[in-house]
């Protein structure tokens, strides 16, 4: 009864408006006060102290604000309008214009941030008023660049994976080579289904550069690819923990943005820096009180209860899949992926690795789930990004999305049943290291 009380006080706290690491803290303290009124053993307010600290004492966490500092780098300079310059190089003059020029900008950018929310608003700023011009509505452009942040969470270096490898205590590093697959599949079939549209809706296309505009443009574009290949080739050859290789990314931009762009002066360090521990402060915070929130949902019996719920429809993992799909789905459209991941992972992943699935496998469907629903209403916030950017109403965004959220939906059912997609390249280097 006091769970139930407990996770009702979150969803009232989260539509009141209150900031998500606040609402979990409070109902987690709610729930706290409650049993030393209706429990028989009330929880020890020391509890709420040691499980905040707990939840942040980890080393892979602290990958996490270096890679948001490294975004925020690459966010001040020109890094956006350069990868968008080069992708309208190489695809602008492809049917689908520039929706697939807002794909491949989308997954270039997805290699420098791991937010999906940041490179929503980073391409839609710069590509949606192009869009208008070229004929696009508003909703077709708003809904194809939200689509396409979604790539930002799956491929490497993602916050997401991050916070769930440190969750899980599953290979960071593993979850980062699980997601490359999958988000290429992501990004083939965003330009597959933008195709369709564009040549259904009778869509313009760019002026094909010539030969020359695309080796400069594509000189232009590359360097800031270097970001996403550091995180992955020190993993691929054992060179430095995704930590250390957080800090190499943060050096990286930093050369980039100040000797070879020449735009990130001592002021822009800073204003940069202070923008990360913002950002930062709010994660961890959240990671704190999500911590307490997960600790008192199993000490509450919910991990038996739901494991046992689970198994009584079905032991086959196939259909558990499907339901974990579906639980994590609805979820995600509603809350933030950070308290999602943190309550349930304790009770998915003893569960489902029991079963016979594969850790890192699980963990990138939770993540993927997660993420498409930050595109689906009630509460998706990828919409309300774009909505924000593209100064039109949060169901237009959807609506004009749609045909690719659907796409993102198949693509999800077949890494789900089709595990070898995401876990070949880290059971290929495992076998051969």
């Amino acid at each position: 009864m006091l769970l139930i009380v407990m996770i009702v006080l979150l969803f009232v706290f989260i539509l009141l408006g209150m900031d998500i690491a606040w609402s979990i803290g409070l109902a987690a303290l709610s729930y706290i006060g409650l049993t030393f009124i209706f429990a028989p053993r009330p929880v020890n307010p020391v509890l709420l102290v040691q499980q905040m600290t707990a939840g942040v004492d980890s080393f892979t966490l602290l990958s996490i604000p270096m890679f948001i500092f490294a975004g925020e780098l690459m966010a001040r300079s020109s890094i956006v309008q350069r990868l968008i310059d080069m992708a309208a190089a190489m695809m602008g003059h492809k049917p689908g214009g520039l929706g697939n020029v807002a794909v491949i900008a989308n997954l270039a950018l997805a290699g420098t941030s791991g937010s999906a929310t940041a490179d929503a608003a980073a391409v839609g700023t710069a590509l949606i008023p192009e869009m208008k011009r070229r004929g696009y509505t508003t909703q077709y452009a708003a809904g194809i660049i939200s689509a396409s942040a979604c790539m930002a969470p799956i491929i490497p270096p993602s916050i997401l994976l991050i916070l769930l490898g440190a969750i899980a205590n599953i290979s960071v590093g593993d979850l980062f080579l699980a997601g490359i697959v999958p988000g290429f599949l992501m990004c083939a079939a965003l330009l597959m289904m933008n195709r369709y549209m564009a040549i259904r809706l009778n869509l313009e296309r760019s002026p094909k550069a010539s030969p020359a505009e695309r080796r400069r443009m594509l000189l232009r574009g590359l360097p800031p690819l270097g970001a996403p290949l550091l995180v992955i080739i020190t993993k691929v050859f054992g060179i430095a923990t995704p930590t250390e290789a957080a800090g190499m990314v943060v050096l990286y931009a930093l050369l980039l943005g100040s000797l070879v762009y020449r735009e990130l002066s001592p002021r822009v360090i800073f204003h940069a820096a202070v923008a990360a521990t913002l950002t930062s402060g709010a994660i961890m915070m959240t990671v704190a009180t999500s911590q307490v929130f997960g600790s008192l949902v199993i000490m509450a019996g919910a991990g038996p209860v739901i494991s046992q719920a689970m198994l009584a429809i079905s032991n086959d993992p196939i259909v558990l899949l499907l339901i974990v799909n579906i639980v994590l789905l609805v979820l995600g459209t509603s809350m933030d992926p950070l308290p999602v991941m943190l309550i349930l992972s304790p009770i998915l992943f003893p569960l489902m690795t029991g079963l016979g699935v594969d850790p890192v496998h699980l963990g990138l469907v939770m993540v993927f789930n997660l993420v498409l629903g930050g595109v689906t209403p009630p509460v998706g916030l990828n919409l309300f990004v774009m909505s924000r950017v593209a100064r039109i109403p949060v169901m237009q965004v959807f609506r004009g999305g749609l045909p690719f959220y659907s796409i993102l939906f198949a693509v999800l059912l077949l890494v789900t049943y089709v595990p070898q997609l995401s876990l070949f390249i880290p059971h290929y280097l495992t076998t051969n290291h």
